[in-house]
């Protein structure tokens, strides 16, 4: 089962690394296929915020403490919301959300979207479409253990892919923390996932090392595509159609 994990962070952090966002989109959906959620969700969410100690200092120069802060906090703050759904919900519904999410988000990555070249003014208008984007997308996570859909809709039509990664990673670096406590405070996080998400670390800091490596290396647009499509499968699996 180390090796297992291992490999699947390795991959899932390679993503993180290059764009900034996707262990969980790859971490939750195939565990989820044999794990029940309620001990998916704790185990990524604790290893995500072993990953985002490192990915906070690897794109430090791109942060932007009166943008990134207030996006993180409604991040957060939709997280905490989040988990008290996953302690509510029927796993089944619960899995057939995160599988109907991921087959939308891999159906979105195929359209040909623009990329701007400068971030937008950051003005009161835009902090704040920004934190209801954060707030949304932080409920889906915390319900479902990933599935950040409004973010990576608004982020890319709207940032730079840099000043993207940066929103992503300071966003995710509070957020990893006040999930685990949410998750640990609703009795969820047990030490034996602690355990393996320990485990797992090898995996996860390779995965963020090669990822940080392709970063300036690969088209953007073009691998977020790539890896998207390969969620199609376990998205129709979770959905029970595949």
């Amino acid at each position: 089962m180390v090796l297992g994990l291992n490999l699947l962070a390795v991959f899932a952090f390679a993503v993180k690394g290059l764009a900034g966002f996707g262990p969980a989109l790859f971490i939750v959906p195939v565990l989820g296929l044999s794990w029940p959620l309620r001990q998916v969700v704790p185990y990524t969410a604790f290893l995500l915020f072993l990953a985002n100690l490192p990915m906070l200092w690897l794109v430090r120069q791109g942060l932007e403490p009166r943008r990134d802060l207030p996006a993180a906090a409604a991040y957060a703050l939709g997280l905490v919301l989040g988990t008290r759904l996953l302690v509510t919900l029927p796993e089944a519904r619960l899995k057939f959300a995160l599988g109907l999410v991921l087959l939308v988000f891999a159906l979105w990555s195929l359209v040909r979207l623009p990329s701007p070249e400068t971030p937008p003014p950051l003005n009161a208008a835009e902090l704040a479409r920004l934190a209801l984007v954060m707030l949304t997308g932080g409920l889906l996570v915390g319900a479902l253990g990933a599935g950040a859909l409004p973010l990576f809709v608004y982020l890319p039509l709207r940032y730079p892919p840099a000043a993207m990664r940066a929103l992503f990673t300071s966003a995710f670096g509070l957020g990893t923390l006040v999930w685990t406590l949410a998750n640990w405070q609703a009795g969820l996080l047990t030490a034996e996932l602690v355990r393996l998400a320990l485990l797992s670390l090898p995996g996860t800091l390779a995965g963020l090392w090669l990822g940080a490596r392709l970063f300036e290396r690969l088209p953007h647009r073009g691998q977020v595509r790539a890896v998207a499509l390969l969620l199609v499968p376990v998205a129709l699996g979770l959905l029970g159609i595949f």
